[in-house]
């Protein structure tokens, strides 16, 4: 408990304020991806949703990997354990091949929290703050890649059918939007 402790403390401090990818954001990602029905290693899987977008820099991915490993040894992580972390943080991304179930907890778990009302909340404000995106055109444009991004490369069955919903609340939202916008 004291380990799960600093590491929500090292996520929280590095990224804590962050609107689109912090702490919240672990905390549904970590919740979303026990939910799913892969048994894991708890270590793991919490130190993965944790520290997966603690990089800065792009690709973010692999700024996390070196962030979050040098942070683990820190704390004296099971180093046999390290291996597993890296490669579910690698392999978060939407186009990530996670192979090891944290891994594929974490990536499905992460798709998921950018689709629905909550994926179209934080894209709306990474368009701006992590892509640059200065105009409701730019978010639309997001939206639609990140919709498709997400719902199409989730890898579990119960993935798919929890983002069913998300996904159609997104179509209308973008299709309100597009109306509003044109």
């Amino acid at each position: 408990m004291v380990m799960k402790k600093s590491i929500e403390k090292f996520a929280a401090k590095k990224l804590g304020k962050e609107l689109a990818a912090g702490i919240d954001h672990f905390q549904r990602v970590y919740k979303l991806a026990k939910s799913l029905g892969l048994k894991y290693d708890d270590q793991i899987l919490h130190a993965a949703c944790f520290l997966h977008d603690v990089g800065e820099g792009e690709p973010h991915q692999k700024f996390a990997v070196k962030t979050a490993e040098k942070f683990l040894k820190s704390i004296n992580f099971p180093k046999e354990k390290i291996s597993l972390v890296k490669e579910a943080i690698l392999e978060h991304v939407p186009l990530g091949k996670p192979k090891n179930n944290e891994a594929i907890l974490l990536h499905d778990a992460d798709l998921l929290d950018f689709l629905g009302a909550t994926g179209v909340t934080r894209l709306s404000i990474g368009a701006w703050d992590w892509m640059e995106k200065d105009s409701l055109e730019g978010i639309l444009e997001v939206l639609k890649r990140f919709r498709k991004l997400a719902s199409e490369n989730l890898v579990l069955p119960k993935s798919k059918k929890l983002a069913k919903e998300k996904v159609k609340f997104m179509g209308q939202a973008i299709g309100q939007l597009e109306k509003e916008i044109k």
